[in-house]
């Protein structure tokens, strides 16, 4: 009875304390995460560097202006010879010229080609950006949720190292004085060395998570706030994997982006055919000349100005034309495969992820019963022992099956909710707001 209350008082103490203490929870550690998480912050580059792409498309239909410039000096001097009654001369210039030069097309359809290939990579870059999102929404549930996990895990380890302990001093004891065989003894100790080892295990695997979550919001976390104890977990919503499904292949960022790059490879046969099409420019130029010869002491200044229409044919290219249509029409065909092997890896991972959520949601359900049971009989254990039908070594077993059930029923708890995320990640409806309802879940 002593050895129960005592385990009971201590289990309680921790875990109170642990709740004392507790500051943040998971909103605090996603929003640390959306400032300091690597991963994020290089997508958001990669998008701002993927908007320029569809200004880079936009120029192709634009005017160009080209502007130069230059100044010259020029010496000649003639030699006669002696006999030649003209005299020797020379002379000196100075001549300077600025020239302008505008070309707008105006028929160039590749071009046009080139324009809406870029707003489709422009929008690939925010889709990236999306996913990224997503991702480190679920990284950061996983982090989370690693740490708590640990923490149980550890809890149950030293409750059962500290019982184990005590266990195998009063197996010494008994021992020395008689009352209980060498056996009792090794037995005790194997018991207690093995539950040392489990707390050392549990140890480092909370350190491994803590450090998982560091990596990911740049500094070492804080105490968490857990799920609430009587929080009850509601069933996946709807319970129609189809539904899933569906949403799946409307609404999976990859799928989008999949079917976005077969858009390209459509885009770039009809660019590279249609650079085998007439292109017609509006060419326009002005330029300013001035020369001046010392000879003469004159100034001779020229200004011009042109405009027309300028007609280019490719003609013929050597093949080189021809041969990359054949090579984009193969690269849409891999394009248009892939595209299909990504659309059916979507819809089994949804279907898994559905499964998935629904066997966790009954194993959820399946311990929170085996808890009350094991509870029912570690009390039953405890009465057992008080009348002398039931030996300590009883009880231990009990109360280890007890705080085992507790902690697999916490942590199946964890890993539902994470599987809930995942299916909302592959139907591509995961958002913020799910963050938010986590949090909710948690103590305040």
């Amino acid at each position: 009875m002593k050895l129960s209350f005592y385990l009971i008082v201590i289990a309680s103490i921790y875990s109170t304390h642990l709740q004392a203490e507790a500051r943040e929870g998971i909103i605090d550690i996603y929003q640390k995460a959306l400032s300091k998480d690597a991963v994020i912050a290089a997508q958001r580059a990669a998008t701002k560097a993927g908007e320029e792409k569809e200004t880079q498309g936009f120029s192709l239909l634009m005017p160009s202006i080209n502007a130069s410039a230059n100044i010259n000096y020029q010496y000649s001097k003639n030699d006669y010879d002696d006999n030649a009654s003209i005299p020797d001369s020379s002379s000196t210039s100075d001549s300077s010229n600025i020239n302008l030069n505008l070309t707008q097309p105006l028929f160039r359809l590749a071009n046009k080609s080139s324009y809406a290939q870029s707003k489709i990579t422009n929008n690939q870059s925010q889709l990236q950006l999306l996913i990224a999102e997503q991702n480190l929404i679920l990284r950061v549930a996983k982090a989370y949720f690693d740490i708590l996990s640990a923490n149980e895990s550890l809890a149950v380890a030293k409750s059962q190292t500290l019982a184990f302990k005590e266990n195998l001093e009063r197996a010494k004891l008994t021992f020395k004085v008689g009352t209980a065989t060498k056996t009792d003894k090794l037995e005790a100790q194997a018991r207690y060395d093995l539950t040392r080892a489990s707390e050392l295990s549990a140890q480092n695997q909370l350190a491994i998570a803590q450090q998982t979550l560091a990596s990911i919001i740049g500094e070492s976390p804080e105490i968490l706030k857990s799920l609430r104890k009587d929080e009850q977990l509601l069933n996946v919503d709807p319970k129609n994997m189809q539904h899933w499904v569906d949403s799946a292949l409307t609404n999976n960022l990859n799928l989008k982006l999949s079917h976005s790059g077969v858009k390209i490879s459509q885009l770039e046969i009809k660019k590279l055919k249609n650079d085998r099409m007439p292109a017609i420019d509006l060419i326009a130029s002005a330029g300013l000349s001035k020369l001046y010869i010392n000879q003469f002491k004159t100034d001779n200044i020229n200004t011009n100005a042109s405009i027309g229409l300028q007609l280019s044919v490719p003609l013929y290219t050597g093949g080189l034309m021809t041969s990359r249509i054949r090579e984009a029409e193969s690269l849409r065909t891999q394009q248009k495969f892939t595209h299909t092997d990504t659309q059916r890896q979507i819809i089994l991972q949804t279907q898994q992820a559905y499964l998935t959520a629904l066997n966790g949601f009954q194993q959820v359900e399946a311990l929170k019963q085996a808890s009350i049971s094991s509870e029912s009989a570690l009390e039953a254990t405890r009465k057992g022992m008080e009348v002398g039908v039931r030996t300590n070594l009883d009880l231990l077993n009990a109360q280890q099956q007890f705080y085992e059930t507790e902690r697999d029923y916490t942590v199946a708890k964890y890993n539902y909710l994470l599987t809930v995320l995942n299916l909302k990640a592959a139907a591509g409806s995961l958002a913020e707001e799910d963050i938010n309802n986590l949090n909710a879940l948690l103590d305040h």
